[in-house]
């Protein structure tokens, strides 16, 4: 089979961002739609039904696609792992959602990049330059811009979805391990699957019956979470990772427009300015990372 190159990729690449772009505002409808049921059941709740409509939705995903079998994956234990780090973290930022502004959310969110540029050193024994560490000294940097410890903003909301942050960071440094071998589906299939089994279990203790107008919504944040998760696919069929990943970024505007119109936030000046920094220090990363990965290997 035809393996397609950089210069394939990059043919395509106004077709992958605007589909990268799609699976952004995808997702951030999903999360105003979490931040909505989040503050009228409770979180385990909420991440079950959301677990339940995008499972169903990315294996019709792989049916259609003609994958099912590729998600019985030889690297099933680091799946197993993958999720037990990944389910506290989304079960904190599903808690943190009702409780902050979208845009908020996000800002803390994206120090996600920092976090795996510091984490790779122990975990992958990779090598960071000093460009890079002060990309990621001067991203924490907006973060204290944005939380202004003493201000009261340094909640347990901000813990929570900081907290999220560093769990996502963890979760990309345990994909790079695993890419190349399963097919995109797998990974939302055994994520949302075991996320379904672990919240069914504690499901009784906090069950409240949904309206069906929060039904019909909690199916429709399942459903665009896995469309979302196919356009991303998608994207990166057309366009190499460091062409998109910059584009995540797209979603701290969907977020404060989001948050406008639908709760009426708007993110104050101090959140602005710091998530500034840390988008800068994060495009800086990915800029860094992109230029090495072009240097030839000795």
């Amino acid at each position: 089979m035809a393996v397609r190159t950089t210069s394939d990729h990059e043919a395509d690449a106004p077709t992958g961002i605007l589909l990268a772009l799609a699976a952004y505002g995808s997702f951030t409808l999903m999360d105003a739609s979490i931040k909505v049921l989040g503050g009228r059941y409770h979180v385990v709740q909420v991440v079950f039904f959301n677990a339940l409509f995008a499972f169903a939705t990315v294996t019709a995903i792989a049916a259609l696609r003609r994958r099912l079998a590729g998600t019985r994956s030889p690297q099933w234990r680091l799946h197993l792992l993958r999720w037990a780090i990944g389910l506290p973290g989304g079960l904190a930022i599903f808690w943190a959602y009702p409780r902050m502004p979208l845009a908020d959310v996000y800002a803390i969110l994206f120090a996600a990049p920092l976090f795996m540029t510091a984490l790779s050193v122990p975990v992958l024994a990779e090598r960071v330059g000093w460009r890079r560490w002060t990309a990621v000294l001067t991203g924490f940097l907006g973060i204290l811009v944005m939380l202004r410890p003493g201000s009261g903003l340094f909640g347990p909301a901000a813990l929570a979805a900081l907290f999220g942050a560093l769990v996502h960071a963890c979760n990309m440094l345990l994909l790079r391990r695993m890419r190349g071998i399963d097919p995109p589906e797998a990974f939302g299939i055994w994520g949302n699957g075991l996320t379904l089994l672990a919240t069914s279990v504690l499901l009784p203790w906090v069950w409240r019956t949904p309206t069906p107008a929060d039904l019909a919504l909690h199916a429709f944040a399942g459903v665009i979470a896995g469309g979302g998760f196919l356009l991303l696919v998608l994207a990166h069929a057309k366009a190499p990772v460091a062409v998109l990943a910059p584009f995540q970024y797209s979603q701290m505007l969907y977020g404060i427009v989001l948050g406008a119109l639908l709760f009426g936030d708007l993110p104050e000046l101090e959140t602005l300015a710091g998530a500034a920094i840390v988008v800068a220090s994060g495009l800086y990363i990915f800029h860094r990372e992109a230029v090495r990965g072009q240097r030839p290997r000795s």
